[in-house]
């Protein structure tokens, strides 16, 4: 497993992507686009809260792809009703109505955190196999699972994808990350520390390459 371990989002986003562009191999996937992949890809930021909205915004800033407003994307991850929009890929639901029995945050998670602050039981499960374990999905959610542990005083999270876009779709996963991070860090009374991404498939595409390099280029020169 290759580890990748920055202070900052924007680093952490930056470095993850210099890294599949330069190392990654190239294959053709069901869509018959070319995807550049590493397998096992681990990127620790250890201080998301300092900017964890930036890759979105500089995503927005292309006016190419369309992402909902920040607030419309913590309302998301907060939500425990399915959406019409957004379909069986949001996590709300899978995380605070599992099943419709079971809220992984608020009945679990944190009173074990507020009993035992030493826990290493804090995991929501978020892929089901009766849903998602279908030869014919066409769409399955990308988060299996969230790891809350507390070290330090500080709440850090980890959370393991089976398959990351880390162009389009990190940013946003990302987002939502920290957004639930710091919803359990409020309640605890504690601060929000790092958030590690542990991604089986982590890949960019061919027909986003040139942009890729740009942000890359781009964000080099803000750092000098």
């Amino acid at each position: 497993m290759t580890e990748i371990k920055k202070s900052t989002t924007i680093e952490a986003w930056k470095a993850a992507l210099k890294y599949i562009l330069e190392k990654g191999k190239d294959f053709e996937d069901k869509d018959e686009r070319v995807c550049r992949e590493i397998l096992n890809l681990m990127l620790v930021i250890e201080d998301p809260s300092r900017d964890y909205q930036r890759p979105i915004e500089i995503m927005n800033g292309f006016e190419k792809w369309v992402y909902p407003s920040l607030d419309e994307i913590k309302q998301i991850m907060l939500t425990k009703e399915p959406s019409a929009t957004y379909g069986s890929t949001i996590l709300g639901p899978r995380i605070f109505n599992y099943k419709n029995t079971l809220n992984q945050i608020d009945d679990f998670i944190i009173p074990l955190l507020k009993s035992d602050s030493t826990s290493r039981r804090a995991i929501v499960s978020v892929y089901d196999p009766i849903m998602d374990s279908k030869i014919t999905m066409k769409q399955v959610i990308s988060v299996t699972n969230i790891y809350f542990k507390i070290k330090d005083g500080k709440l850090n999270l980890t959370f393991f994808i089976r398959s990351c876009d880390y162009f389009i779709g990190w940013p946003v996963g990302l987002f939502q990350m920290h957004t639930i991070q710091k919803y359990v860090a409020e309640k605890l009374g504690i601060l929000t520390g790092s958030i590690t991404t542990i991604s089986t498939s982590a890949h960019i595409f061919e027909d986003n390459l040139e942009t890729i390099k740009e942000v890359i280029s781009n964000e080099q020169k803000r750092t000098e």
